[in-house]
């Protein structure tokens, strides 16, 4: 019981996926349509992107009164637009890291193109930061020089051993001193008065930065073309099937004159001793069918005949073997299989190769001609 529940389980999800790939690929729209005379239908599918066109393409199928077959396949694809917000960040080298400087290093929009998307980023100022590259060691020398007037002697303790500029302290390092007075002693001048001239010097060295790295972000929207679906027309184009003309009712036949039994069970015994198999062959080869023809020398003669399977229609010309001479031939089908088999495909095998015909009139008898194992 628990497996019969299984199965009948399996068998309905079965249905289920095989209802849902029919609807899948249902027609939006069928529309017949006689443009110029002709007849068409016109079958309109939406599907996806990656689906299979050739799937969609119906056997022949009658409608109203036509055989219709595929004609063309038209796609059109479904575009939509695709946006995203997009964050780039950019990097410049400067010598100076003044933002004024570095302002002028960014362009205020820059082209973004990637993965086809496409669009325009702005240029964010607050996020510009800047840092420098690198360091080198820088070595100089700060001096200064004071004037210390009206001393009147050249006493170097009189001078100030140091000095303040910039905020550095700079060591004396120098004395010069010029005489501003004198007096006489005696006939002789002395000086009285001096000026000195003072250096402060003071050699100092300091980390520099050789350059600068400025990074800025840029931000905005952008956007790409994508294909969503497809639409799929194909068209059909339709073959009127004709009436099908009545046969004429024949006429009886007279009725034979009896024979006496006696004759009938000897020609019936004769038929036997002279080869009943040979009899039933030429029966089947004779039989309401296809006559086959085969081009000898320069005409076409026939060959023999064969019983078709309306289901599966094929002429075996490998029966004819032992007396065909070329591979051309002639195929003549009788009214009552014309009828059957029009607007089907016909199969023609010898050997290896494989042939087909369709059959495209409906009434009387009907003739084609192949040279099998030539494309036509």
């Amino acid at each position: 019981m628990k497996n019969t529940l299984s199965a009948a389980l399996a068998v309905v999800l079965l249905l289920c996926m095989a209802t849902s790939a029919l609807a899948a690929q249902a027609p939006t729209s069928v529309e017949q349509r006689n443009v110029n005379g002709t007849e068409y239908v016109i079958k309109t599918y939406t599907m996806p992107a990656d689906a299979d066109a050739a799937a969609l393409v119906d056997e022949d199928f009658e409608q109203g009164g036509y055989i219709f077959t595929h004609f063309t396949t038209e796609t059109n694809e479904i575009p939509a637009t695709e946006s995203k917000s997009v964050t780039e960040t950019q990097t410049v080298e400067t010598e100076s890291k003044e933002l004024a400087d570095v302002l002028r290093k960014f362009p205020s929009t820059i082209t973004y193109d990637k993965d086809g998307f496409t669009g325009t980023l702005v240029l964010e100022t607050g996020s510009i930061a800047t840092e420098a590259a690198g360091y080198t060691t820088s070595s100089y020398t700060i001096s200064t020089t004071q004037t210390y007037p009206a001393l009147m002697y050249q006493d170097p303790s009189a001078i100030p051993q140091t000095a303040l500029k910039n905020g550095a302290t700079l060591p004396l390092t120098g004395v010069s001193w010029a005489v501003t007075g004198t007096s006489l002693a005696g006939e002789t001048l002395v000086p009285t008065e001096y000026t000195a001239t003072a250096t402060y010097s003071k050699a100092v060295s300091t980390q520099v930065a050789t350059g600068y790295i400025s990074t800025a972000i840029y931000t905005g929207e952008v956007s790409r073309e994508v294909v969503t679906g497809v639409t799929y027309t194909l068209t059909y184009i339709g073959t009127a099937i004709p009436e099908p003309t009545p046969e004429p009712t024949p006429e009886p036949e007279p009725e034979p004159e009896r024979a006496p039994w006696g004759r009938i069970l000897a020609g019936i015994a004769l038929l036997c001793a002279l080869g009943g198999g040979a009899a039933v062959y030429m029966f089947v080869r004779t039989s309401q069918g296809v006559a086959v023809y085969n081009l000898i020398e320069d005409d076409y003669l026939c060959v023999g005949r064969q019983r078709l399977d309306l289901k599966n229609p094929v002429v075996d010309l490998n029966v004819f073997s032992d007396v065909m001479q070329s591979n051309f031939f002639s195929f003549v089908l009788d009214k009552a299989l014309t009828r059957k088999l029009y607007g089907r495909n016909l199969v023609v095998t010898l050997g290896d190769i494989v042939m087909t015909h369709r059959v495209k009139e409906a009434d009387g008898k009907y003739r084609f001609n192949l040279e099998v194992g030539v494309e036509l």
